[in-house]
């Protein structure tokens, strides 16, 4: 029987995390590799059987397979422009037996239109970029540099992928930086993706908030509920 290794087909430089409950996944040693952020959001969205759900930014597939954890009875798609991710992610997916319920693509979610049909997604989760191209020290590997700055993708083309995707009421999970919450919501809103719940995260009592989750809907009226969490780990 081969090992979990060499059912991977593992890279050089490539390592398998244990994400618990029998849930793999493959990470470049060099390369962007998932952080707290990405385990905030999948624990944030909600996913409900039988609904279809994509990640955009999906990078090595990290948050399609935690949220397969919680929620089996759904399928998800993944789209990574990078290749290199997406060989991972397409790999750490044929690694976890998971193939018939997690698809991950290759491909610019700037030119989301025609990949995919308008309104075909229940969900839409984003982790995206967080630092604008011209600000921040750039790491000098692209990939992780990628990942970090809006250098494929902005912010922006975030939300307006998210809403061409989105069937009304469907729901858009985002994590980002609290910094960027006045352009976030407004773009939200233009787009037609109304912000309904949102999460900070903060280290200590009156301590400015580091991290955020926001839950938007499309095509629905008013109304924000927010909570703030502090702690070591908030």
């Amino acid at each position: 029987m081969k090992s979990i290794e060499d059912r991977a087909n593992l890279q050089p430089n490539e390592t398998i995390e244990n994400l618990g409950e029998d849930y793999y996944i493959i990470q470049g040693k060099d390369e962007f590799r998932f952080g707290t952020d990405a385990v905030k959001l999948a624990d944030f969205a909600s996913v409900k059987p039988g609904d279809k759900v994509m990640d955009l930014c999906t990078g090595t597939g990290i948050v399609p397979l935690l949220l397969h954890r919680k929620a089996k009875q759904a399928s998800y798609c993944g789209l990574e422009i990078q290749p290199q991710m997406a060989d991972i992610a397409k790999r750490s997916v044929k690694l976890n037996d998971l193939t018939d319920d997690i698809e991950i693509i290759e491909g610019d979610l700037k030119e989301v239109r025609s990949h995919f049909t308008a309104e075909s997604f229940h969900v839409v989760t984003c982790n995206p970029p967080y630092m604008k191209y011209e600000t921040g020290k750039q790491n000098a590997r692209e990939q992780v540099s990628i990942a970090r700055h809006e250098i494929c993708c902005s912010m922006e083309d975030c939300v307006m992928a998210a809403s061409f995707l989105l069937r009304s009421g469907g729901k858009f999970y985002m994590v980002h930086r609290p910094e960027r919450l006045a352009d976030i919501m407004t773009v939200m809103r233009r787009e037609k993706v109304e912000p309904k719940r949102l999460e900070l995260f903060a280290k200590a009592s009156g301590s400015t908030p580091r991290l955020m989750v926001i839950e938007g809907q499309k095509n629905r009226k008013s109304g924000l509920i927010v909570s703030l969490y502090t702690g070591e780990n908030a």
